[in-house]
C-alpha cells in the first residue's frame, strides 16, 4: 500500500522541478542556447520573434463584409 504512494509523490516530484526549473530561452529548431539580444540563432539562423513587435510584413488585413 506504501509504494504506489511513494511512486505518485516520486511522479509529482519529477514533473514539479521539469515544469518550475527556470531555464534558459533556446532554439526551437536547433536547441542551442539563445543569445541577449540577437534577433537570430547563430547556429542555424532561426527567426526569433520579438514580444511586442508587430508582424507588418504583409500589411493590414482587409475586413470582409457579412451578407445576411
Amino acid at each position: 500500500m506504501l509504494w504506489p504512494l511513494l511512486f505518485a509523490g516520486f511522479l509529482v516530484v519529477v514533473v514539479a522541478l521539469k515544469y518550475l526549473w527556470p531555464r534558459a530561452e533556446s532554439c526551437p529548431q536547433c536547441a542551442s542556447p539563445r543569445e541577449a539580444g540577437h534577433p537570430l540563432c547563430s547556429s542555424c539562423g532561426w527567426i526569433y520573434e520579438v514580444p511586442g513587435e508587430e508582424d507588418d510584413d504583409y500589411g493590414d488585413p482587409e475586413e470582409e463584409e457579412v451578407r445576411y
